[in-house]
């Protein structure tokens, strides 16, 4: 098993081009628009990969008959990897039945769970149903994209105009106070993934119904396609996607283990 230096993520693109969720976080990493650790196989020539997004999000590509590299890359999540993080949690995703089958084995001695993320697909012609949404906005409201200006007020936002993340977002605002913001998490294999927050005191308003059509022009403006995701007990945001004209496609499982667990 070898660690990959952040210029060489390109070379493990082809074992995730035909991934069918969580694109936008896997080739964010691999673009090198958000941090994250590539190990591999080998190098040059590698035919199995393993990538961490921030941390606590992990993806497993490429060949599953590496039983070496599987069992390499299993003993350095759980004897280097979790103990040292800071938050010891871990959401792993493979994309074929035949990862999952190595994974249900390799993963059983420590009491990971599987759990369910629900995946969408955005339908424009859905989405046309909300072609009014300016005129929603209300009184005394104003909708602004997220810039430096913004950052230097709201520290949160400073990675969101940070160039070399391609990340953007765009926030309404009641006066000087945040009402809803919704941005980009993660902007990569020409998708752009959702995320989506309002303040207590500003909800059951709209507001985030508002916000996210504002993101998703803007999204549609760069030639992006908006991504959404969401864990099933998330009624609200399932809600909201369904609104908004993205359409559930299927319950990706994903590995979950964390140190309460």
């Amino acid at each position: 098993m070898q660690e990959l230096d952040s210029n060489q993520f390109h070379s493990v693109s082809s074992l995730f081009n035909e991934i069918d969720h969580n694109i936008a976080v896997v080739h964010s990493v691999i673009e090198g628009n958000s941090p994250g650790r590539i190990f591999v196989d080998r190098i040059p020539g590698a035919t199995t990969a393993y990538l961490i997004f921030e941390g606590a999000f992990h993806y497993i590509g490429g060949n599953p008959a590496n039983d070496a590299f599987n069992r390499a890359i299993i003993s350095f999540l759980f004897e280097q990897f979790l103990p040292g993080a800071e938050e010891k949690e871990l959401v792993l995703f493979a994309f074929s039945n035949a990862w999952r089958e190595k994974l249900d084995t390799l993963l059983q001695q420590y009491g990971a769970i599987t759990i369910q993320r629900k995946i969408f697909s955005f339908d424009p012609a859905k989405f046309q149903a909300h072609a009014g949404w300016r005129d929603r906005i209300p009184e005394g409201f104003t909708l602004k994209l997220i810039d430096a200006e913004l950052a230097e007020k709201h520290a949160d936002f400073k990675p969101i105009v940070d160039a070399t993340t391609k990340r953007f977002g765009v926030c309404l605002m009641k006066d000087d106070e945040l009402a809803a913001v919704c941005t980009a998490v993660c902007v990569g294999g020409n998708e752009a993934e959702i995320d989506i927050f309002t303040d207590e005191k500003y909800r059951q308003q709209g507001l985030a119904t508002i916000a996210a059509c504002a993101f998703i022009e803007e999204t549609l403006s760069r030639k992006l396609t908006p991504n959404w995701a969401c864990w099933p007990e998330r009624k609200a945001s399932v809600a909201l996607a369904k609104k908004l004209g993205f359409v559930e496609q299927f319950e990706a499982p994903a590995y979950l283990w964390a140190e309460d667990l």
